[in-house]
């Protein structure tokens, strides 16, 4: 049987970095029964653009949910030194930090992490009127949405999530990527979008008919992989019969392959150091950082 070069060095990476000592490492812990392992690895370059010193510099990036109704995070490793934070959604960050870097210089940060993902969902328990508000990215309480909106049957909620999944799926164009988050009501509005903007209708949809939702960012893998910038993607979880179900309308998914979802993010207003981006954040006069490919 044939081995790609890309699978090759992944077992090697695993095995490589598994064997030696971490600068930094935030818990390891043991899989549920049931559950797939899956192990990750990303990585950002932060580079001096200029012919000055720069004497400090920030990054924060991503790590994937701790722990939700369907994903449990096992390790995390780090090839820098960093600062953990969670902020009010349960987005976990990580903050690298960098002093007196010369002109020109680089400084590659990699982040592995290996976690759990459940084929089913186990249970979860959910405040009463917690994911139900309006707000940024899902803008349900204003005029224009109430005026669009179509209405859904009331009674039985599983009904009324696929009548949902269905009328975004039918309604809603496709535009492929675009950098800008707009949001469930410039889907609603304009019948287009990408994965943001089918997830973010979904959800409000949803919160407007009583049912709690929120939409999440992160990636979808079927195997131990590199992560690449252009696969992020985002998607919704709806709350039903005591845990949360996965809808992705941009690609025809409920309530299946869940194993697959590997979350990142909690998309809405918080108190992320992240602030409005998506994956990552930095600071530092004559600093760029971008994801690697």
């Amino acid at each position: 049987m044939k081995t790609s070069s890309r699978a090759v060095g992944l077992l090697w990476l695993t095995g490589h970095l598994a064997a030696s000592a971490a600068p930094a490492v935030a818990g390891e812990q043991s899989a549920p029964a049931g559950a797939v392992e899956r192990y990750i690895r990303y990585g950002f370059t932060l580079q001096n653009e200029t012919g000055e010193l720069v004497p400090a510099a920030d990054l924060w990036v991503c790590a994937p949910l701790k722990a939700t109704a369907r994903q449990q995070q096992l390790d995390l490793k780090a090839s820098q030194p960093f600062a953990e934070s969670t902020d009010s959604l349960g987005n976990q960050v990580l903050h690298f930090t960098f002093s007196n870097i010369p002109p020109y210089a680089v400084r590659i940060v990699t982040v592995e992490a290996t976690v759990a993902l459940r084929p089913q969902a186990e249970p979860a328990d959910l405040a009463p009127g917690t994911w139900l508000q309006a707000g940024p990215l899902y803008e349900f309480d204003q005029e224009a949405f109430t005026r669009l909106a179509p209405e859904f049957p009331a009674g039985d909620a599983a009904q009324t999530v696929r009548a949902i999944f269905d009328w975004v799926r039918q309604n809603v164009r496709d535009t492929g990527y675009d950098g800008t988050d707009r949001g469930a009501l410039h889907a609603l509005v304009e019948k287009k979008g990408d994965c943001t903007e089918f997830a973010t209708l979904f959800t409000a949809l949803c919160r407007r008919a009583g049912i709690p939702a929120r939409a999440l960012g992160g990636y979808v893998i079927g195997q131990n992989t590199v992560l690449e910038p252009a696969a992020f993607h985002n998607w919704a979880e709806y709350y039903l019969d005591g845990t949360w179900h996965l809808a992705d309308p941009q690609r025809g998914v409920l309530d299946e392959k869940s194993g697959q979802y590997v979350a990142m993010r909690v998309l809405g207003p918080s108190d992320t150091p992240l602030e409005n981006f998506a994956r990552f954040r930095y600071t530092g006069s004559g600093i760029k950082a971008v994801m690697n490919k």
